[in-house]
This record gives C-alpha cells, structure tokens and sequence, in this order.
C-alpha cells in the first residue's frame, strides 16, 4: 500500500500543473501520510483505516462528507469496488476512474489502462495513474515521479540521530531492505545473506536493515547468516521508530539494496541510488519506476532464466514463488 500511495501523488503533481490554483484532497490509508507530508502539490488528507473502508456502512458514511465538500473532480486511483461506491456516491460533478466492469456506473469518464496511446516511460505503476489524468489535458508530463519532501529540520534531525547511534553519516551508508512485505516477496534469506557478504567485502560501508517490527526474528536470522565479518559493518539495534523517522535516516543513505516494495519506492522518492531484486510472481516492468541502468537498477529471475516462464506471466507463478526463489542465485 505504501508504494501505491506513493506512486499515486503524480496525479497531484499533474492536477497542479493543469489547475494551478486548485484545492485538492487526498484520501489515502492513515499510516501513509508519512509519505506525503509537506507535499506542495497536497493540500488536505483525509485518513482512513483499511478496516474501515472494508465496510459498506463506513464507504456510506464517508461519502456523505464528500458530498458536503462538492468537488468539482474525483480521480479513483485505488480502482476497487469500495472505492467505485464511495466514487458514485461523492456526486462529484466529474469522476475519472479505470475500465472495469462497474464503471460506466461509478464514473463519468473511463480510463484503459492498456491503451496504447500512453506514453509509459518509465514503470506501468506510474504510467497507469497518470493516464487518469488524461481526459483533462493531453499535455501529460509523463516524465513525472513520485518525491517525498522532507524539512531542512527533518534531514538535520536524521543527520543526529545517525551520530546519536555512533553512525558517522558521512561516510558511506547502504539501506538494506532486508524483508519484502510477505515471504513470497522475501529473497532467500541465505541468498540475501550473501549478497549483504558481497557488499561489505566490496565497500566500507556501514550497513542497515529496513524492517518492521514483527520482523525482527526474520532479520536476525539473515544478520546470523552473514559472515563474522560482515555482521562487524552492520547495525542491526539501529531501528527507526516510525515511517518518517526512516525516512529522515534514510536520506543520508547512500543507495537502498533489497526486495522490492515500500522501501525501495522510498528511497527512488528521495533520490537514492537503487538495487532491486523482484520477486519471480511481480511483473518488473510495472514497478521498475525510474529505472535508468546507472543509479536505478533491477534484477528478476526471468531476466536470467526466461525459460521458467516461456509464454506465462510472472504472476501466473505466485504459487511457486519460493521454489522459484530458490532459482534465483545471488551469483546472478
């Protein structure tokens, strides 16, 4: 979800440039809002748990509030059917929204998303939501990206916290994003082990590991597996408490190394170097945002072995995801 609310604020970057002076809401996941405080082109969230906007009775609710705010335009970036509900029931006078089976019903215009008329740049992920943009103005800037804005004061606090942890910022930092969101989004943690071996042999960097909390038995169990040598570059206790607070660290980083998700997509939005390893069932070509062969890069198991695919879609392989990652060699 952190990723997706991420890659969505282009479609407020874009409004603004189509409608400088306008007031625009974002209705996103209360935990989010980490990612898009301080944005200029965002002017009001309005936070929702994911529990609630599973109800009907909350999707009625909140729609009665937007009704109140008479928007002249609702964009559905999410494109569910809650969100088509909440969609048809604001009384937006204009509701943009993607082709699907209920939405000649919710919105007024309709988006394809396969339509070969855009022009996708760099990712499926951002060039799918700036499409959404596309029946207000045909000058679209595709070449948009998602940017996360942090105070003077917020990278100054960062810079401390690093030094109160008897991490020298200025010396070189690498992010690990140790974990994916789930296992089938998570390298082989022998696998991962090897590639954090091949950093530190590599680099004098110091090393930390993005996780959550109910992760740490998983990330301490990749941190054992490095060599005695490697765990010596890694600070492991070195935890921010929050998302923002991750995010002030992260920006003194170096790069970001790791599975793919929410992390890497951060550190893409704070103009850090990346190296990412998709896992075998996520089609790279929609969330390889930004990629450029230099300081974004990406690697997936069918860019090495096609031959596990032939003709299939990585997500057809979701099922074998782990077995597959078992493929997917750090020698690669």
């Amino acid at each position: 979800m952190l990723g997706d609310v991420l890659t969505s604020t282009i479609i407020a970057d874009q409004l603004k440039i189509i409608y400088p002076d306008a007031h625009l809401d974002y209705l996103i996941i209360a935990h989010a809002g980490a990612l898009v405080a301080h944005h200029p082109a965002i002017d009001n969230l309005i936070k929702v748990t994911k529990s609630d906007f599973e109800k009907m009775s909350f999707i009625i609710s909140l729609s009665r509030k937007l009704k109140h705010n008479k928007y002249d335009l609702l964009i559905d970036a999410y494109g569910k059917n809650n969100s088509a509900v909440l969609s048809l029931l604001s009384r937006a006078k204009q509701r943009i929204g993607y082709k699907k089976w209920f939405s000649r019903l919710a919105y007024t215009e309709v988006v394809d998303k396969k339509t070969k008329d855009f022009v996708y740049t760099t990712g499926e992920a951002l060039g799918s939501r700036m499409a959404l943009t596309y029946p207000l103005s045909k000058n679209i800037e595709w070449e948009l990206k998602p940017k996360i804005h942090l105070t003077q004061q917020e990278k100054e606090q960062g810079y401390l916290w690093l030094k109160e942890h008897k991490i020298n910022p200025d010396k070189p930092l690498v992010m690990i994003s140790v974990l994916g969101s789930s296992p089938n989004k998570s390298y082989n943690y022998d696998y991962m082990a090897r590639v954090i071996d091949t950093i530190a042999l590599n680099s004098t960097a110091r090393i930390l590991f993005n996780y959550i909390p109910s992760q740490l038995q998983e990330a301490t169990a990749i941190y054992r597996a490095c060599l005695p040598e490697t765990q010596e570059k890694i600070a492991i206790e070195v935890f921010a408490p929050s998302i923002r607070d991750f995010l002030k660290i992260l920006f003194h980083c170096n790069a970001i190394i790791g599975n793919e998700g929410g992390a890497i997509n951060m550190g893409k939005a704070l103009n850090i170097p990346s190296f990412t390893i998709f896992s075998p069932w996520i089609r790279k070509k929609v969330w390889n945002i930004g990629e450029n062969e230099t300081s974004n890069v990406s690697v997936h198991l069918q860019d090495y072995l096609p031959e596990l695919y032939g003709s299939d879609l990585p997500a057809k392989k979701k099922s074998e995801a782990l077995k597959l990652y078992k493929r997917f060699e750090p020698h690669y």
